[in-house]
């Protein structure tokens, strides 16, 4: 898998404790008791990547029994105008579930990402509870008509020297190319092609918006020299689509601030079309 070859850096924090005096003066308030009917959102969000035509979407809530009939606030804390949420959501007797839905009205922007939050009242939520559940609900929301194009394998030859299956996506609107988490999850290689094999094709990489780019980020941090950057080497080199062997040659330089890991051909071979 490709997590294989992310290094994931933790870092730990350390805190100092002090012993202080303490007196009679001090004020101390108490926390609010553990709810009883563990009332949780099914995980804690993410990203939710709509089609341009969906006008909705949903999460799920969870309680921990079904006694009995319960109806849970939903607290809005962030939405766009444009995005509604239901103000409760009611369990029947017997039911521990409940899917909830979004809708979407006039206004969201395609290829723009939207923020939603909501959280469920503390006296209703259970912090102590072993449940993989979560109070708050982050979400965010993003439409594109990026599908995928074709399956095949990228091959890493400057860093990792391995090579592992890719799918290669295409917006219509946008017309780019999209190689979706490369080296690191939520960081993607953009590029625009003619769809030709010729010596002379048109190809180079690109931001999400469509400008040409020789330098990007390609999101795998190294754990003693940080960002690792892609440095397109086009000007010196043959970059295109070889349709001999169904194989993109991208010339590549990967550098950090420090200096080069090297440079070499980054190659995607197509194995199939949609």
């Amino acid at each position: 898998m490709k997590l294989n070859k992310i290094f994931l850096l933790a870092g730990i924090a350390v805190s100092s404790l002090w012993m202080g005096a303490c007196s009679d003066d001090d004020d101390y308030t108490p926390g609010k008791p553990a709810g009883k009917n563990d009332v949780s959102f099914v995980d804690e969000g993410g990203k939710t990547v709509l089609a341009l035509e969906d006008q909705a979407f949903t999460f799920t809530v969870t309680r921990a029994n079904g006694d009995g009939e319960l109806t849970v606030p939903l607290n809005v804390v962030q939405k766009p105008d444009f995005v509604q949420v239901p103000t409760s959501v009611t369990f029947k007797a017997g039911e521990t579930e409940k899917e909830v839905e979004v809708t979407i009205g006039e206004g969201m922007e395609n290829f723009v990402e939207y923020a939603i939050r909501i959280n469920i009242p503390e006296d209703l939520t259970n912090p102590y509870a072993e449940t993989s559940g979560s109070p708050m609900y982050n979400m965010v929301i993003l439409k594109e008509d990026y599908a995928p194009w074709a399956e095949g394998v990228f091959t890493e030859n400057v860093i990792f020297g391995q090579q592992w299956e890719q799918t290669l996506e295409y917006s219509a609107i946008k017309e780019i190319y999209r190689l979706p988490d490369v080296f690191a999850p939520g960081t993607h290689f953009y590029f625009k092609w003619d769809g030709t094999d010729a010596d002379d094709q048109t190809i180079y990489f690109c931001d999400a918006d469509g400008n040409k780019t020789v330098k990007f980020a390609t999101g795998y941090v190294h754990a003693t020299y940080g960002m690792i950057m892609a440095n397109i080497l086009a000007d010196k080199n043959w970059m295109g689509f070889d349709s001999s062997d169904n194989t993109f040659y991208f010339p590549m330089e990967m550098t950090v601030s420090a200096g080069s890991f090297g440079a070499n051909y980054e190659t995607y071979t197509i194995t199939s079309k949609y």
